[in-house]
């Protein structure tokens, strides 16, 4: 069968080459829609990008560093650093150490630190990794490589479960007398913001609520208050918000414009950091343990470094979520809009 060239995908996808190489390697450089286009163009072509060189026949094996790596998007996010913990702990447990390296929300980067932490390590651990799929299964072919928080054809995978958690929200959104709901998004380059959407949507359904989708945004306490103004435009009085940093940060810009939670609107984060517990109300948020995801994502990778993970394994593997309730979600007896 005839190798499937750069060139291929560019004319399928009515592009130029560099477009396509631009889109592979960093989706900070094209349009999003673009993008998503040539992605689906190389996988339907069965395109395989050359990010790593392949070993020269009958080189032999390296040995074994006893080192796992694990590439989050930023150290300084709380969650992030419980499953860094997690991992941490597991990976000590089985005998080997750590090494820890940040993509800093950007695809390049995240490409470049990815080849060097492979360079080190017996096996890669990414969170939440912003690459293109093609890109991904080229990486998981060369080197024992396990992905959380986005679901990857091919490539081991495992994520939350959000549907019990977002469901609950439904729920009490519902309960409360909220006919539609704001979404505050994550960055389009980021699976799981999709995700939470499509579950919001679904479980937004079976309730009768309508869902406003506000996008995309950066996943922080500044791109939470970015939000604001354009929420005031159609204010709907329910908001679930991408993660707890930006939901914060919705509540500080609402109050400097003279809303308050629960008066005035009911809001929701994701990953139950300990901010949200202390945060003023304290904010409603789902849980998503992420001990179980470091220590499930850890044992996954020494089952794939051992070969015990082969092509008839699921790659795909889910853990649970739960909302906690707290004063965010309380009584309601306003409405911006209103």
């Amino acid at each position: 069968m005839k190798k499937v060239t750069i060139r291929d995908v560019a004319k399928a996808a009515g592009v130029s080459p560099s477009t396509v190489s631009r889109a592979l390697s960093t989706t900070d450089r094209v349009s999003s829609e673009t993008t998503r286009r040539i992605i689906g163009v190389a996988e339907r072509l069965g395109y395989r990008l050359p990010s790593v060189e392949e070993p020269a026949a009958g080189a032999p094996a390296e040995s074994s560093s006893h080192l796992i790596g694990i590439v989050v998007p930023d150290v300084t996010d709380q969650y992030a650093a419980a499953i860094v913990h997690s991992v941490e702990n597991e990976c000590f447990g089985h005998g080997y150490g750590l090494v820890i390296a940040e993509s800093r929300d950007s695809v390049a980067w995240e490409r470049m630190v990815l080849e060097k932490t492979m360079s080190l390590v017996d096996g890669v651990i990414m969170v939440a990794p912003r690459m293109p799929n093609p890109v991904l299964r080229d990486y998981a072919d060369r080197h024992p490589l396990v992905v959380t928080n986005r679901n990857v054809r091919n490539v081991t995978s495992i994520v939350v479960d959000i549907s019990t958690g977002i469901g609950q929200v439904a729920d009490l959104f519902a309960v409360r007398g909220r006919t539609r709901v704001t979404y505050l998004s994550g960055p389009n380059s980021v699976w799981a913001s999709g995700a939470r959407l499509r579950e919001l949507q679904t479980a937004c359904e079976r309730k009768g609520l309508d869902v406003v989708q506000l996008w995309p945004g950066e996943p922080t306490f500044e791109g939470g208050a970015a939000y604001v103004d354009k929420y005031l435009e159609d204010p709907t009085g329910a908001v679930l918000a991408y993660n707890d940093a930006m939901a914060l940060g919705f509540m500080a810009r609402m109050r400097e414009r003279g809303f308050e939670c629960p008066r005035d609107y009911l809001i929701v984060g994701f990953n139950d950091d300990v901010t949200a517990q202390t945060s003023t109300p304290p904010l409603s948020s789902i849980r998503m343990s992420a001990n179980a995801l470091g220590v499930n994502a850890t044992r996954l990778l020494l089952r794939r470094m051992a070969g015990g993970v082969t092509e008839d394994f699921a790659s795909y593997a889910a853990v649970p979520s739960s909302l906690a309730v707290r004063d965010s979600l309380g009584g309601f007896r306003g409405n911006p809009k209103e």
